[in-house]
C-alpha cells in the first residue's frame, strides 16, 4: 500500500512540474529578431538609427522580445545572410538590406511577405512609406518598404561660382548651361578645378543625372533593356566622359576608392560635389562657409525642368512563414519606422530624406535649427520640387553592369576606348 501511494505521490510530483513547464513556455513572450547594417557605433547617424529600434524594443517589452542585431559586414552582410537562409529553406523574422535587392530570390522562394494589403488598409502607412508604394512595386505587390530614400544630385559653392562669373546651377535651363558654367570655372584663377572626380560613386551620379533628362533615358534606366546599344545609353556615356571627367586635370581623376572628390570640395578647392542630401552632416566641420553651400539637381534637355534621383529602393522584407503574432509584431515595427515621428528622427538625427509626406521643409529651412539641419531640409524640399523624380538610372541593371560602366570611364576619358567599344563590352552582362 505504502509502495503504491509512492508511485501515485512521484506520478503527482511529476505532473505538477510538467504542467508548470507547459505554462511558464506557454507565457514565454515572442521573440522577433531582426537584422540590419548599422554597426558603426562612433558614426552618429548609426547610432541614431539603433537608438530607435530600441525605442521601438522598449515600447513592446511587455507583449515580445525585439532582438536588432546590427551585423559587422553592414548591408552586403544582411543580403548575404539572406541568401545563406534562403538556401536552407529559411528567412530572417525581419530585415533590412538598405538598398540590396533581395526581393527577387525571397519572393523566388515564397518568403517575402507581401504588405501591400496592410498599407492599403492603413492611410498613415501609406503616407508613412511615401514613394515606396510605386517604386518597389513587384508584380503588383509590396514586399518591402525603406525608411530613408536616396536622394542623389550635386552641391556647389556659389562663391566659387561668383568668383567665376557662371551662371549658378539653380538657374541652369539645359545641360548647356553646364557645359558653360564648367569652362567659366576653369578658366577662373580662384578656382582650383570645376569638380574632382573618380571612377566610381561621383561619376555614377552624373551619368544618371544625364540619363534622366529625357524620357527614353528615364525609361531607360528603370528597367532591363534588350541591348545597351541605345542612343540615350551612349549619350550619356559620352557626356560624361567628354563633358566632365574630360575637364579636369589627372590629379583630380582619382581612383574608385579615393575620397578625395569630397575632400577637395570641402576645402573649397572643387566647385562642384555630386553626392547625395546626406552629404550635408559633414557642413559643420568643413573649410567652406556653409551659408556658400547650395543644394542642386540636374538640368535636362527640357528647358527649365530639373531632374533628381529620388529612390526608394529595397528595405525592410518581413518573413512570410511567420506565426501571426510575430509577422504582426514586425508589420507594427515596420510602421513605426515610417511612421511622421520616426521620420522626423530619421531627418534630424540621422540626417537622411524619410519616405513621409508628412514632412514639412519649410519649417527646417526658415526655423532656428543646426546648419546642417537646414541644408539638409533645402536639398530634399528641391528634390520634391523637381520635374522628375526617378529612380537611380540602372538601379534595376544589377552592380556588376553599373560597375562595367564605372570601368570605361578612364578609357572613355583618354580617348583609348570609343562608346561603341565600351558598349559592346557592356552588352556581354546582359
Amino acid at each position: 500500500m505504502k509502495k503504491t501511494f509512492a508511485i501515485i505521490l512521484i506520478a503527482l510530483v511529476a505532473f505538477s512540474a510538467f504542467s508548470a513547464g507547459t505554462k511558464e513556455t506557454a507565457t514565454t513572450k515572442p521573440v522577433i529578431t531582426f537584422y540590419h547594417g548599422w554597426f558603426q557605433d562612433d558614426w552618429q547617424p548609426a547610432a541614431e538609427m539603433c537608438a530607435m529600434y530600441d525605442e521601438f524594443a522598449a515600447l513592446h517589452a511587455d507583449e515580445f522580445e525585439f532582438k536588432a542585431i546590427a551585423l559587422d559586414s553592414g548591408n552586403q552582410g544582411v543580403y548575404d545572410k539572406c541568401i545563406q537562409e534562403i538556401a536552407l529553406g529559411r528567412f530572417p523574422d525581419v530585415v533590412d538590406v538598405a538598398g540590396m535587392n533581395i526581393v527577387p530570390p525571397a519572393v523566388a522562394a515564397g518568403v517575402a511577405l507581401d504588405l501591400k494589403p496592410y498599407i492599403d488598409a492603413d492611410k498613415d502607412f501609406k503616407a508613412g512609406i511615401g514613394v515606396n508604394y510605386e517604386q518597389n512595386m513587384y508584380e503588383g505587390k509590396i514586399y518591402t518598404v525603406r525608411d530613408q530614400l536616396e536622394t542623389i544630385g550635386f552641391w556647389y559653392n556659389e562663391d566659387l561660382f561668383n568668383k567665376a562669373g557662371a551662371v549658378t546651377p539653380d538657374k541652369w535651363n539645359t545641360w548647356e548651361d553646364f557645359i558653360t558654367a564648367v569652362a567659366a570655372l576653369k578658366a577662373c584663377p580662384e578656382v582650383e578645378t570645376p569638380f574632382t572626380m573618380n571612377q566610381g560613386w561621383p561619376s555614377t551620379i552624373l551619368f544618371s543625372g544625364y540619363l534622366l533628362g529625357t524620357e527614353e533615358g528615364r525609361k531607360l534606366g528603370n528597367s532591363v533593356p534588350a541591348t545597351y546599344d541605345n542612343e540615350a545609353f551612349k549619350d550619356a556615356l559620352s557626356f560624361v566622359a567628354k563633358q566632365a571627367l574630360a575637364q579636369v586635370d589627372n590629379e583630380h581623376f582619382t581612383a574608385s576608392d579615393s575620397d578625395r572628390y569630397r575632400e577637395d570640395f570641402f576645402d573649397g578647392k572643387s566647385a562642384m560635389l555630386f553626392n547625395g542630401v546626406w552629404e550635408s552632416g559633414s557642413f559643420g566641420s568643413v573649410s567652406v562657409k556653409p551659408e556658400y553651400i547650395k543644394p542642386a539637381f540636374f538640368p535636362t534637355h527640357e528647358s527649365g525642368k530639373k531632374a533628381a534621383i529620388v529612390s526608394a529602393s529595397p528595405g525592410f522584407v518581413i518573413n512570410a512563414k511567420l506565426d501571426d503574432v510575430k509577422k504582426n509584431a514586425c508589420i507594427e515595427f515596420v510602421k513605426f519606422m515610417t511612421s511622421k515621428a520616426t521620420a522626423t528622427k530619421v531627418f534630424e538625427k540621422a540626417m537622411a530624406m524619410p519616405p513621409s509626406t508628412a514632412i514639412d521643409y519649410d519649417t527646417y529651412i526658415n526655423g532656428n535649427y543646426d546648419v546642417t539641419v537646414k541644408a539638409l531640409a533645402a536639398a530634399c524640399k528641391a528634390a520634391l520640387e523637381a520635374d522628375y523624380q526617378s529612380p537611380t538610372a540602372g538601379a534595376a541593371w544589377g552592380q556588376d553592369v553599373n560597375d562595367a560602366i564605372n570601368g570605361k570611364f578612364a578609357g572613355l576619358r583618354d580617348g583609348s576606348k570609343t562608346v561603341e567599344q565600351a558598349v559592346k563590352e557592356i552588352n556581354t552582362l546582359l
